[in-house]
């Protein structure tokens, strides 16, 4: 005896089932990249080294950009574990939120936006740039991007989300159109084959 294909039986039964596409994949794994850093985060380390890392940045960057600098080293030097504490706290929620999939595109906005505020201040936009001593443009930025694919990557109109979008359910709306149209076909069936006993006995009377 056959088996009906696994698909066909969840569209059946209404059953959820994972989301194996290459987007969702790479949502997972960079959600746990994500949680790693915030793992980092959380450390007293890094929390009683936050501002002596953003008063650096004063004093390294050019003076074009200085005052940008100085103005956040005067917000952590005043706030005291505020702003290490919101970063911690940030990519917490970044990292379950790429995993469990909430609220994915406004999650991929957020991320970006938050990823460049990164490389523009504990980064200091990557730089200083010299020859010889830089040797990258900064990861926060390269997040950034992943975000950016991530939103143009991740359109589904095929599928309806959950609010644990790593479940993902089948819509397949023209099925279920399908299935409205057979349902009302089967109806008007039955309706007309109770009628026409009775338009039968009437004209019998009749004769």
């Amino acid at each position: 005896m056959k088996r009906a294909p696994s698909s066909a039986a969840d569209e059946r039964t209404g059953m959820t089932r994972l989301d194996r596409s290459p987007t969702a994949v790479l949502r997972t794994l960079f959600g746990i990249v994500w949680l790693v850093d915030a793992f980092f985060k959380w450390q007293p380390g890094f929390r009683s080294g936050f501002t002596p890392i953003i008063q650096g940045m004063v004093t390294s960057q050019p003076a074009i950009i200085r005052p940008w600098f100085q103005f956040w080293a005067l917000l952590a030097t005043h706030t005291g574990q505020l702003l290490p504490d919101a970063t911690a706290i940030t990519e917490t929620a970044l990292g379950i939120a790429l995993i469990i999939g909430i609220a994915r595109r406004p999650v991929y906005v957020v991320g970006a936006m938050y990823a460049l505020f990164v490389w523009a201040v504990g980064e200091g936009f990557g730089g200083p740039y010299a020859l010889g001593m830089s040797t990258d443009v900064g990861a926060a930025l390269i997040y950034a991007f992943v975000f950016a694919s991530l939103f143009i990557l991740d359109r589904r109109p095929d599928v309806r989300t959950l609010s644990l979008q790593h479940i993902s359910v089948p819509a397949h709306s023209e099925n279920m159109d399908v299935r409205q149209a057979l349902a009302a076909l089967e109806e008007t069936a039955a309706i007309e084959a109770l009628r026409r006993p009775v338009a039968n006995s009437s004209t019998q009377t009749r004769r």
